[in-house]
């Protein structure tokens, strides 16, 4: 008992020496500050602080990192160290070329795989870069394909649960020259990824592991998976989008994983190599599906009303119960369009805010609350403006 707790340190220490986490950690600070300063380019404002990113990069994944040590207790998934290696590589050269929308397991799982089936030891001269070519070949391609189809579901659950929290806003240009509205999302997660690799001396028990990959002894890692997801929406709402393209995500993640078990039970390791092939085209497929070129765009100036592009967190509009993509219609009992101007009606009872809105079912309510004199200029609304493009929407 005592080699398996002196095991497990090991592998937890051995996150913390990775130098993925913190890259990984780097870049995620890195997109909030870029966030933040295309922020106050377009409104003058910032919307969510610098260090949200860092948050939702490590705090989500905890727990789903706890929850896959478990379930990999059970099931026993193991692979070489030379194969962490390469997914390491992989991980890294997404990273530093700034590939984020790319930074998905199926692709990941690209160099580590060809590297399973093609690439062949050498001697590089030190024998620590020999041993860490150890095994590469040996990798069983069933346990690929449930690593792959797990870690992809994965994906899946932190898009559908985790990437429409906290958008940004930004103003783009439209192709007929016009500035419309548009949500950014863009997340680094880093899931500490517990595996086995098949060195070491924790025997396994009569229990443990569920499936025999052919290795009776086991060292355990926490190997830092960066996990990169970014995307542009100007023609729908950001959160339902967000809860479709994860849904798609983990469906097919799950598939994988179901034709990885398929293939352990007929021993049939090109069932694997198919289900590896399939996972990585199904998400070039998606990221195509949900690409929306062509649709028009949701957050555009409109000639009654305007539609909410984003809200300031603590704002008094964020204590209204407003939400991004209703349109509000009258302030103050004055129509907004035809030369009236929100500021202008806001400013018709500094004292008090009423708001008509239109929420996304089209059904009318009224939104109401007290200004104070250092707030009524101030609501914490962003709208889409065709006034000005360099001196974008300030935050009203």
């Amino acid at each position: 008992m005592d080699t398996f707790g002196l095991s497990i340190l090991k592998g937890i220490i051995s996150f913390f020496l990775h130098p993925l986490t913190y890259i990984t950690i780097i870049g995620a600070f890195l997109l909030g500050r870029s966030r933040v300063k295309r922020d106050r380019r377009d409104f003058h404002t910032r919307v969510h602080d610098v260090l949200d990113d860092v948050v939702f990069a490590v705090v989500p994944c905890l727990i789903i990192g706890a929850a896959f040590l478990l379930f990999n207790l059970f099931l026993g998934l193991t692979v070489p160290f030379s194969t962490t290696i390469a997914m390491s590589i992989a991980a890294l050269l997404l990273l530093i070329t700034g590939q984020i929308r790319f930074l998905s397991p199926a692709f990941v799982m690209i160099l580590p795989v060809f590297a399973a089936l093609f690439y062949t030891p050498r001697d590089l001269g030190n024998n620590t870069l020999n041993r860490m070519q150890e095994g590469i070949g040996s990798v069983s391609l069933v346990a690929l394909a449930l690593l792959v189809g797990l870690l992809v579901f994965i994906e899946g659950y932190l898009i559908a649960t985790n990437a429409g929290k906290q958008t940004s806003p930004r103003l783009v240009e439209s192709k007929r020259g016009k500035i419309v509205g548009s949500h950014e999302m863009q997340r680094l997660w880093l899931l500490p990824l517990f595996l086995f690799l098949p060195v070491g001396n924790v025997e396994s028990l009569s229990w443990w592991p569920l499936l025999d990959f052919g290795n009776e002894t086991y060292a355990f890692l926490l190997l830092p998976f960066p996990i990169g997801f970014r995307k542009l929406i100007h023609h729908a709402l950001p959160l339902p989008e967000m809860k479709t393209n994860g849904r798609q995500v983990a469906l097919l993640g799950a598939g994988t994983a179901i034709l990885g078990m398929i293939s352990y039970f007929l021993d049939n390791e090109w069932i694997a190599l198919t289900a590896i092939g399939l996972v990585m085209v199904g998400r070039a497929g998606i990221l195509l599906l949900h690409r929306g070129k062509n649709k028009p765009a949701y957050f555009n100036e409109r000639n009654e009303g305007l539609v909410i592009l984003g809200i300031l967190p603590g704002s008094p509009a964020d204590q209204m119960s407003l939400q991004v993509g209703e349109v509000i219609s009258k302030v103050n009992g004055l129509s907004l369009g035809k030369g009236v101007d929100f500021y202008t009606a806001l400013q018709r009872n500094a004292a008090f805010c009423k708001l008509e809105v239109l929420d996304i079912n089209g059904e009318i309510r009224f939104e109401q609350k007290a200004l104070y004199n250092n707030t009524h200029h101030e609501l914490g609304l962003l709208f889409v403006k065709e006034n000005r493009f360099e001196d974008q929407e300030e935050a009203q």
